[in-house]
């Protein structure tokens, strides 16, 4: 198989509003890296890497294409709810840095990335991207067939605020912060699924389970 790698990256809401759900945060994403570092050993033939940027009204990109075996925990330093909500700033710096990071790979068809995007609330802070900048790089990048974009939201209107972005209706859904370790722990067993479909030489593009 060609597209051997996988480039996994998840987008964190961390504005004040994930303050009541900040430990369950943290349990959720540490439970879902050990999932996904056991995965190199379900699927040897395939290698996984991680990258992690979350936002308030600030970006921070505390993981950036690490190895399964080389992941450590994110601790409570890492991720400090405050702020506001720059959805936009976080999804075009964190998808255009991977991008320019791996973009050899991508194009010679030895690697894929997912990248999952996760807030309870509404775009209120970014000054760099704008709606129509992101709903343009999710188009062309998932026209590529390299790409895979989802969104989990925990406001009603999440699969519009998907849509809005080019996010395939099937990859986005809305969820409630109470539930929020059980949705990470989903994350990562669509990690297992679409890691299972590459095995047998597919692209999937459908990624969130509901």
């Amino acid at each position: 198989m060609k597209s051997s790698k996988t480039y996994y990256l998840m987008i964190l809401d961390r504005s004040g509003s994930m303050e009541s759900c900040k430990e369950e945060t943290l349990s959720g994403f540490n439970e879902q890296i050990q999932m996904i570092r056991d995965l190199q050993d379900k699927h040897p033939g395939q290698t996984f890497h991680v990258s992690l940027t979350t936002f308030n009204h600030l970006v921070a990109h505390p993981m950036a294409d690490v190895q399964v075996g080389e992941l450590l925990p994110l601790t409570a330093e890492q991720y400090r709810p405050d702020g506001g909500t720059a959805l936009l700033d976080a999804i075009g710096e964190a998808v255009l840095n991977l991008k320019a990071r791996r973009a050899a790979e991508l194009e010679a068809d030895e690697a894929t990335a997912v990248v999952v995007i996760l807030t309870d609330g509404h775009e209120n802070a970014s000054r760099l991207f704008t709606a129509h900048g992101i709903r343009t790089l999710v188009r062309e990048l998932e026209a590529t067939g390299q790409w895979t974009f989802s969104f989990m939201g925990a406001t009603r209107d999440a699969l519009e605020v998907a849509k809005d972005m080019n996010i395939r209706a099937e990859n986005a859904m809305y969820f409630d912060t109470a539930n929020i370790k059980h949705i990470l722990h989903d994350v990562a067993t669509a990690m297992d699924d679409y890691a299972a479909e590459k095995g047998k030489g597919q692209k999937p593009k459908t990624f969130l389970k509901k």
